[in-house]
């Protein structure tokens, strides 16, 4: 049951949901900005270097 015409009422009937926070990135123009294994800390030593490249590269 509606007690307004306002196209919010829905939403304020609706239980908050906690959003995930987005992912950390890495400083710009630091080693590790673009690394797809950054967690928000710095690598003891570079994954991105140490791991074998798609085409059989390194």
């Amino acid at each position: 049951m509606n007690f307004t015409a306002s196209s919010f009422e829905r939403m304020m009937k609706q239980k908050p949901r906690p959003q995930a926070p987005g992912p950390a990135k890495p400083p710009r123009g630091s080693a590790c900005s673009g690394c797809p294994y950054w967690r928000g800390l710095r690598c003891v030593c570079c994954y991105q270097k140490l791991s074998p490249r798609p085409g059989g590269g390194r």
